[in-house]
């Protein structure tokens, strides 16, 4: 092998060598980067469920809202015939 081939490999390895000393150097940090993000997944769950239970709600009154149409009708239709 030549120098020209060498040189390349060495600072690969070097650079490799860097990275992962620098991620156990900062090891701690990465233990709070990984509950902050379990922390927004449980705000995620917790903005589905009240989002599941605001269109369950929205599609109770809508047919309430229906059926109260209904009755309006066959209320109009009783006191036309009379």
């Amino acid at each position: 092998m030549t120098p020209q081939q060498i040189i390349p490999f060495i600072g690969g390895c070097v650079s490799i060598g860097g990275i992962i000393f620098q991620t156990g150097k900062h090891a701690d940090r990465l233990d709070f980067l990984w509950a902050k993000v379990e922390a927004q997944g449980k705000k995620e769950e917790y903005n589905n469920k009240t989002l599941y239970e605001i269109k369950s709600d929205i599609k109770t009154l809508t047919h309430d809202i229906n059926t109260i149409k209904e009755d309006i009708h066959e209320i109009k239709d009783c006191w036309k015939t009379k």
